[in-house]
């Protein structure tokens, strides 16, 4: 019991100290007739991509951003446009600042 009472101390104390500050991964679409059907962020530390962060009625058309708030962490980032095609961004370190990616066809796998 005071191993579980002293854990909960210690992540009280970080998370009240900003050790875990969220930060915000903003992905805009700079495709050029393209829309964004799907937005993975992923930890570097997992072996899947996990599920869509887009809602499902939710396509980004050009100029439109979306968010995503991550704790501080190393990330891979996918988008996967209305073709099917993939943009990856691989080990992407997310600190306590934002990060904006806009997604242009160079980026594309």
């Amino acid at each position: 019991m005071s191993k579980y009472i002293l854990a909960t101390a210690i992540v009280l104390l970080l998370t009240s100290t900003g050790c875990f500050d969220p930060a915000r991964v903003i992905i805009t679409n700079d495709l050029e007739n393209r829309n964004i059907d799907y937005i993975y962020v992923s930890s570097q530390s997992e072996e899947e991509w996990g599920i869509n962060a887009l809602p499902e009625w939710k396509t980004l058309t050009r100029g439109e951003s979306f968010e995503i708030t991550v704790l501080p962490d190393t990330y891979d980032i996918q988008v996967v446009d209305d073709r099917d095609n993939t943009y990856t961004l691989w080990e992407i370190e997310i600190e306590e600042e934002d990060f904006l990616w806009e997604v242009t066809l160079e980026d594309i796998d």
